[in-house]
């Protein structure tokens, strides 16, 4: 009776108003999200009002399905609030403001819930932190224009975002409930996609129905998180789900002008999974600096130019070597100039395009901003903006190059160089490596391969920082936010009772507490190649590196991080799934064409 009692007030004053069914689909939609919305708010209620650990769990659980069906239309239409309701159980910082934000949301509630000892008072606030962004939801998403191809382009979000987040337990990492919601985004897809034939008087398509089936079959034969096949999940049912549900919305596409404008990226996921349709120039600072084929043949011979330097002696490509992956391949790089060691060594520059920030503790925010800290570093090439612009303005090899890649410019200034390097390094994109191949039908893995892939996606948590299928921290499927961790990097290879590298990352930049130590999750594409790893060149192999997030991390190893983000849980992996993960990560190594 209590329960109903607080179910009635809940509604009464969170979710009030039950607005007229028309017959457009906006409307039909809008009233169905709201619905759901206040289903979730039932479920939101009993959680706050229920004592029994057992029913906390189910009922979480309920909460959680409700959530998954409404999840496509909170992540595309709410931003700014979605990280609130579903974010990692970490604090929000916001760099621009120095602001440091509390964790709150389902993530946060799944670590309460899930626990030996459950803080009511916690709970209850967390509950209530969640209902009142769930009713700003609803009271606003009513007010919104939903578009059809807004509707296309959050469902096709939501395909990639199971292939990408869900099953590899990014969203539910205590809980490891990821597989079982995964046929809840399912379900809702299917739902939605239901509605929308029905409110514009078309077919469905049997065959796209089939697949939702054969996928939620596919779940449904195993739930377990640790031996879930993500390979086969992702190749041979969302792929091809991906595939269909684009070929339903072709006419829509196709009438809806730029629809493929300023996106990082603008497919579906097989397109993703295969390297496709990835924008290198979405992080480019201004219109005026996209990229062109003049630009990148310029750019590269600057990026092996030696008179860039003070010296003329150091290049782009004395720290970013092809053969080493575009690495320097030595524990800290060394600065020709002074002869001298810089602390950090030089990561990859492949697949640069794909990240918002830059440097190790990513103080740049554009690759032009980058190449011109390089140019001014006492450090590195040792001269200034002008004397930069004297060399390439006397170099009469250059200055034909320029005219041919920048037309319209009357003069060359630094501004037109570092745009011309800028272009080289977001060109080097190959998605050429086996495992590109095996997504594309070109060829095939080893089983133990397969099952590294499905490690390092699933029981190992490798994907939840490293995320498919570019290898790095940018989040899909909006690919808006480059990621950073604390893993505590120890600065001797030590196993137990290390020490932290005194190395602080980010917190140099912002002075934050939280990001003491705290460095940019880099791509692991290629990192075969890459030796030595972590940005002081600690671990001289990947086994290495694979046993150190195997133990935990910094504080698996004796450290004592308050802010570690990497969970310092072991992870339990056998010698043969270390090996396994080994081979995978080899399936990353671009081969030249």
């Amino acid at each position: 009776m209590i329960r109903a009692l607080f179910i009635i007030l809940f509604l009464a004053s969170a979710f009030s108003c039950t607005e007229k069914e028309s017959q457009t689909f906006e409307s039909k939609l809008k009233v169905t999200v709201s619905e759901k919305i206040d289903t979730l708010g039932i479920a939101l209620v009993e959680l706050e009002n229920t004592e029994s650990k057992e029913e906390l769990i189910q009922t979480f659980r309920k909460a959680r399905k409700d959530y998954k069906k409404i999840e496509p239309f909170v992540e595309y239409y709410f931003q700014g609030l979605s990280r609130r309701i579903n974010g990692p159980a970490l604090p929000e910082i916001k760099i621009d403001d120095n602001i440091v934000n509390d964790a709150t949301g389902f993530q946060v509630l799944e670590e309460l819930i899930f626990t030996d000892s459950i803080d009511v008072s916690e709970l209850k606030k967390q509950v209530n932190i969640l209902k009142t962004d769930l009713k700003f939801v609803r009271q606003n998403f009513k007010d919104l224009p939903i578009q059809n191809h807004h509707f296309y382009e959050l469902m096709q979000h939501q395909i990639i975002r199971i292939a990408t987040l869900g099953v590899t337990g990014f969203d539910s990492p205590v809980a490891f409930n990821s597989v079982e919601e995964a046929e809840f985004s399912l379900e809702g897809i299917e739902e939605f996609y239901t509605l929308y034939c029905e409110a514009h008087e078309q077919s469905i398509n049997p065959d796209l129905i089939k697949l939702f089936e054969k996928a939620e079959q596919f779940i449904k034969s195993n739930y377990d998180f640790d031996t879930f096949n993500r390979l086969e999940f992702i190749k041979n049912h969302l792929m091809p789900m991906s595939i269909a549900f684009e070929n339903e919305f072709k006419t829509v596409i196709d009438q809806t002008p730029n629809f493929n404008d300023n996106k990082v990226f603008y497919g579906h996921l097989a397109d993703l999974m295969q390297g496709k349709k990835l924008n290198p120039d979405a992080f480019s600072p201004f219109a005026e600096t996209k990229s062109t084929p003049e630009k990148v043949a310029l750019g590269k011979v600057l990026f092996n130019d030696v008179n860039l330097s003070r010296s003329n002696n150091l290049s782009c490509a004395s720290c970013h070597n092809a053969d080493k992956g575009f690495a320097d391949g030595k524990v800290t790089s060394s600065a020709n100039v002074h002869s001298i060691s810089i602390k950090r060594n030089s990561p990859s520059v492949l697949y640069s395009s794909f990240q918002k920030s830059f440097f190790y503790d990513m103080r740049s925010q554009d690759l032009e901003n980058q190449i011109e800290s390089v140019m001014k570093d006492p450090n590195e090439f040792n001269l200034s903006l002008k004397e930069i612009n004297e060399r390439v303005n006397n170099d009469q090899k250059l200055v034909p190059l320029f005219a041919k890649a920048f037309p319209d410019k009357k003069e060359i200034t630094h501004y037109e160089i570092r745009n011309a390097i800028a272009a080289y390094v977001r060109s080097l994109m190959p998605f050429n490596a086996k495992i590109d191949r095996y997504f594309a039908d070109k060829g095939t893995l080893t089983e133990s391969e397969l099952k590294g892939f499905n490690l390092f996606s699933g029981k190992a948590k490798c994907a939840t920082c490293h995320f498919i299928p570019v290898y790095n921290g940018t989040v899909p499927p909006w690919f808006n936010n480059s990621e950073s961790e604390v893993i505590g990097v120890p600065e001797t290879a030590a196993w137990n009772n290390a020490t932290v590298d005194d190395d602080e990352g980010r917190y140099y930049v912002t002075q934050l507490p939280q990001l003491r130590y705290s460095f940019k999750t880099p791509t692991i594409r290629n990192s075969e190649k890459t030796a030595p790893y972590m940005h002081n060149g600690v671990y001289q192999t990947l086994e290495e590196v694979i046993k150190f997030y195997k133990l935990g991390g910094g504080n698996g190893i004796g450290m004592n991080l308050e802010y570690q983000t990497l969970p310092f849980d072991k992870l339990n992996l056998t010698d043969e799934e270390m090996l396994d993960i080994l081979n995978f990560l080899k399936t990353l190594t671009d081969e030249e064409k």
